[in-house]
């Protein structure tokens, strides 16, 4: 048996999780006198306490011990090897804490229990079609590295895209002049953001919502013919409009995660994102152009 492990970005609810052979690890979000594990908290309860949070609260990797403490679990419970898929070391320490977690378990467990660790290179539901194809290649029994190298392979066509509802929360976070959110959230503005080998990049702002998701739907277009794609929201509904303009270009099943809390906490609610799986890359730069145009 070998055990799949994640981060808690992948938005799996953990009765699914569990029932796929997924070993959950959360980050932790840190309010002004307390630590919660975004695992006990959902969007709707975490938006509710930022109304009345003295500070602005901030996220953080999980702790060495709780990867230990998992990688431990799953050997006692007969696992051969274990494979770890987790969101980006650029935005994140949780790929390093990950590693560091490893070197702490007894050497004789290190030795007999190889520990492969992926930095995705991407976060929540873009590592998720990794994280699936190997968890069900577990269950088949496939060998340690079979598995990793059909993951790596996986994370290196999925594209993950999103629209955001606000510039408020990415000011909040310290990642965009207060001047330029407060002026972006005046005129309407919705950032259409990519990440792309672990840098999330822009590709582009739209006057609407739905402006946004035609731009979006464009993108995903030209990267024909599409494998899969799976949705994502930071609160209920804030996905729905983007699902309809998806399926004008793509006839498959569109399943829809949560982005969670430590997510959320830096995009903010009415956040809608998109992960496809495509051997095409994505053409950001002829889309800026023919964006320009249309703008002109």
């Amino acid at each position: 048996m070998i055990g799949i492990v994640t981060d808690s970005t992948v938005g799996l609810p953990p009765a699914l999780a569990a029932s796929l052979g997924i070993a959950i690890v959360p980050l932790v979000i840190l309010f002004d006198q307390e630590a919660v594990l975004d695992s006990d908290l959902d969007n709707s309860t975490l938006f509710r306490r930022l109304e009345s949070a003295p500070a602005f609260p901030h996220t953080s990797q999980p702790s060495p011990a709780a990867f230990a403490q998992t990688y431990s679990r799953l050997i006692a419970a007969g696992a051969e090897g274990i494979l770890t898929i987790v969101l980006s070391a650029r935005l994140s320490g949780t790929y390093q804490t990950a590693q560091l977690a490893r070197e702490l378990l007894p050497e004789e467990q290190r030795q007999v229990v190889p520990i492969e660790i992926l930095d995705s290179q991407s976060a929540a539901i873009g590592m998720l079609p990794a994280v699936l194809k190997a968890a069900e290649e577990a269950r088949q029994g496939m060998p340690l590295a079979a598995i990793r190298a059909h993951a790596q392979e996986v994370l290196a066509r999925t594209h993950f895209l999103g629209v955001l509802d606000t510039l408020e929360f990415v000011r909040r976070n310290g990642r965009l002049n207060g001047v330029l959110a407060t002026l972006g959230d005046l005129l309407d503005l919705k950032p259409i953001l990519v990440l792309e080998r672990g840098r999330i990049v822009s590709a582009g702002l739209a006057r609407s919502r739905q402006r946004a998701y035609h731009q979006l739907v464009q993108l995903i277009a030209a990267l024909r013919p599409i494998e899969g794609i799976i949705l994502g929201e930071s609160s209920p509904g804030a996905a729905e409009d983007l699902r309809r303009a998806l399926q004008t270009i793509y006839p498959g099943e569109l399943p829809l995660y949560p982005l969670g809390p430590a997510l959320a906490l830096n995009t903010g609610p009415g956040t809608a994102a998109v992960a496809v799986v495509s051997r095409s890359p994505l053409a950001l730069s002829e889309h800026a152009a023919n964006r320009d145009k249309q703008s002109a």
